[in-house]
């Protein structure tokens, strides 16, 4: 899964896959909000490892608020920590039910909760950040994993995601920005057994019994786009995953080790800080 952090718009997770749809980098001292609504499109596999994909629309109403110490976007940032080469920040995830039987692996199995992620970020600037119009990180997400059914939550495990970020942002209110992330993904045994275990009780002629181990999790990139106007945001992006080498790649619950997710929207925006 990826962090939820920085500026513009939309992210929707399905069990390791994040859209993050950017707005500018310009620094300010002043706070700025804006309000929309927004659709997306979406085509996703239910979950890394899964052959059976799904095509959804979501429209969602859009807020952001932004200030000096504190942000609310994707999710919230606080700046716990900030200076010329380490930013620290909190990193936040989620991943989407499952339903089991909507799967030829899973089939029988429990359903998949809800997840969330938290945690803190650690991020290293590469170059010199007061050149707002390209920024280029090394980021380290290290987040506790939740399961969260009709207000229980139960812990299921650790992560953590080192990874390269190149982001070339807006200089201006309009225009373009686009962002590539890169990395690893790094797991307790916990969380992998969540997703792809087999325990005896679900073994089946083709299905049989598997523990997973902690560890590497796969490798991803990830491409965004989006187009400013002074009332709309236009986006698109495209996520890789691969579970190759991946502990549990051997696990009856992985039936392909390439994992795609696509997605394409707007958001209008009627109302604002600026």
């Amino acid at each position: 899964m990826s962090s939820v952090h920085a500026e513009e718009a939309i992210a929707v997770n399905t069990n390791s896959a994040t859209i993050e749809i950017e707005q500018d980098g310009i620094g300010s001292s002043e706070t700025q909000w804006t309000m929309g609504l927004g659709l997306g499109a979406f085509n996703y596999q239910y979950y890394p490892g899964a052959k059976e994909s799904r095509q959804i629309f979501l429209p969602a109403p859009y807020f952001t608020y932004r200030s000096p110490r504190f942000e609310v976007d994707r999710g919230i940032k606080s700046f716990i920590y900030n200076s010329e080469v380490i930013i620290i920040d909190i990193s936040a995830d989620f991943g989407l039910p499952v339903n089991s039987d909507d799967t030829i692996a899973r089939k029988g199995m429990p359903d998949l909760d809800f997840a969330l992620q938290f945690g803190p970020s650690f991020e290293f600037l590469l170059n010199d950040k007061r050149k707002n119009y390209f920024d280029a990180r090394f980021e380290i997400p290290v987040r506790v994993a939740f399961t969260v059914d009709f207000g229980n939550m139960q812990n299921i495990g650790y992560l953590l995601e080192p990874r390269f970020t190149f982001a070339h942002r807006r200089t201006s209110e309009t225009g373009l920005s686009h962002k590539a992330t890169m990395g690893l993904k790094f797991a307790t045994r916990d969380y992998h057994a969540y997703y792809y275990d087999v325990a005896a009780e679900f073994v089946t002629p083709v299905r049989p019994e598997y523990k997973s181990e902690a560890g590497f999790g796969g490798s991803f990139i990830n491409y965004r786009i989006s187009y400013k106007t002074s009332d709309f945001i236009y986006w698109a992006f495209v996520r890789y995953q691969s579970l190759r080498g991946a502990e549990f790649e051997d696990s009856p619950l992985v039936v392909q080790n390439d994992y795609y997710f696509f997605g394409a929207g707007f958001a209008w925006i009627f109302a604002s800080s600026l």
